[in-house]
């Protein structure tokens, strides 16, 4: 069979096949919930019904947001972000349905365990085709032919990493350019006239160097239009330091962003805080409605003072909030200005255990519902404290950016508690900055699960 029939036919089944096993994800998802909840697969007809409705529902999102593209790029965690988005507009519709109509009478116990189910089933599923994906391209199927037109150590390292990088699924050819006395004859392919005399039926992607002249770059992307070829420029602009480009146009002007975040965009501001939302209910409803009383009859016995510790901390865009600890230290007057140390007098000894659990933070869960913190995000520090840095350290303040976290990357890391030598407060800074860049709701659950894993390790730090 012909490689482009075997292309035209993979792109036919492959829809079809993902939007099949992630349908029958969710059947799985269903009969499961029916088991816990009712200890029987059995349906009645409302039941019946329900799965139907859930079954069309979930075939019909896929079909509209056609999330089966797994681009050659894509990285697992990607993918999981993306089975959470389809998955939460999933459960959006179906709250919906339900409370608007006889569906209603679903028990919420049940739809309550089909959710959750249906969250780690659809996210196996769809890791498990990706990971199946990239071993049909890793022996040499459904990959896509590219060449590399100008000479220059960005298409070089693009057609090494290209090599090394089978998963990607793209073929490149070799290099057109003037200059060949380092790539060899076998990579050399011809000059830039040749390129541009040549057949491009057997190509798809052309990666073109910014350094070429813009008369011979605007006639690769009029022919490519004209065959369908899809051209990918190779940009030769510098940053000092590592920033998120974004194109936009502003009517015929073409404007790059050079500070934009994902959580600037509105959709993703909306799935975090949903998330929080849900999540926060779920640790003040399951645990903090007992532990609380537990925690603030210890506090009291121990010591006198307030069971809360409020201290003015920066927030987003250096908003000023109040942020709520169990206290774990005897009443004083440097909080607000000192770290704590090691055997510090001022802590309790009930206060060393909540600190060395992070059970003190947990009334922040209530800060997060007020909207004042996220789950995950830059810690915030004590304004006393933020004032004492800012001027030590560079670009101090943009990892106020956006809301601070109980956790963050930095303390998923290891990044806690006492700040001893400035560099540890620079490595703290960096990591807040590059969580903001690289932003994701598959990020933010891999820092939750991090975190869990350094505190049932413990960390000496904590103190």
């Amino acid at each position: 069979m012909k490689e482009n029939q075997v292309t035209k036919r993979f792109y036919i089944l492959f829809p079809i096949a993902f939007i099949f096993s992630n349908t029958i994800a969710v059947g799985i998802s269903y009969f499961l919930a029916l088991f816990i909840e009712f200890n029987s697969f059995s349906l009645s007809l409302l039941y019946q019904y329900g799965l139907i409705l859930s079954l069309l529902v979930w075939i019909a999102i896929e079909a509209i947001i056609k999330d089966f593209k797994i681009g050659r790029s894509s990285e697992y965690i990607q993918t999981l972000n993306q089975s959470l988005r389809t998955t939460s507009v999933f459960i959006s519709a179906i709250l919906f349905i339900w409370f608007f109509s006889e569906f209603n009478s679903l028990q919420r116990g049940f739809l309550g365990t089909f959710f959750i189910s249906l969250f780690i089933l659809i996210a196996i599923n769809r890791l498990l085709i990706h990971s199946a994906l990239n071993r049909y391209r890793r022996v040499g199927r459904n990959f896509r032919n590219a060449v590399i037109v100008g000479y220059d150590n960005l298409g070089t390292s693009l057609y090494e990493a290209l090599g090394k990088t089978k998963d990607h699924g793209i073929r490149c050819f070799g290099f057109y350019g003037e200059n060949q006395s380092s790539i060899g004859n076998s990579l050399h392919l011809g000059s830039i006239s040749d390129f541009l005399q040549a057949k491009w039926n057997e190509l798809d992607f052309i990666y073109v160097s910014g350094h070429l002249k813009k008369p011979i770059i605007d006639q690769i992307i009029e022919r490519a239009d004209n065959e369908f070829v899809k051209v990918k420029l190779l940009p030769t602009f510098a940053a000092y330091q590592p920033k998120i480009y974004t194109l936009k146009r502003f009517n015929n002007i073409s404007i790059i962003d050079v500070n934009d975040l994902p959580l600037d965009n509105v959709l993703n501001r909306v799935l975090k805080r949903s998330f929080d939302i849900i999540f926060s209910l779920a640790v003040i409803f399951l645990l903090i409605s007992w532990l609380y009383p537990l925690i603030a009859l210890i506090i009291l016995l121990e010591s006198k003072g307030p069971i809360i510790f409020r201290q003015r901390r920066h927030g987003k865009n250096n908003q000023i909030f109040e942020c709520y600890k169990f206290r774990t230290m005897v009443v004083n007057s440097e909080a607000d200005i000192k770290w704590a140390v090691k055997n510090d007098p001022r802590v309790t000894k009930f206060g060393m255990i909540l600190r060395r659990t992070s059970l003190d933070e947990l009334p922040q869960f209530f800060n997060v519902l007020r909207g004042d913190m996220a789950i995950v995000g830059p810690r915030p520090h004590a304004i006393e404290m933020n004032e004492h840095y800012k001027g030590k350290v560079e670009k101090f303040y943009q990892r106020h950016t956006h809301k601070p976290g109980i956790t963050g990357l930095a303390q998923a890391m290891g990044y806690r508690g006492e700040i001893r030598e400035l560099h540890h407060i620079k490595s703290r800074v960096k990591l807040d900055r590059f969580y903001l860049q690289n932003w994701s709701f598959g990020f933010d659950l891999k820092i939750i699960i991090r975190t869990i894993y350094v505190l049932i390790r413990g960390q000496e730090s904590a103190y």
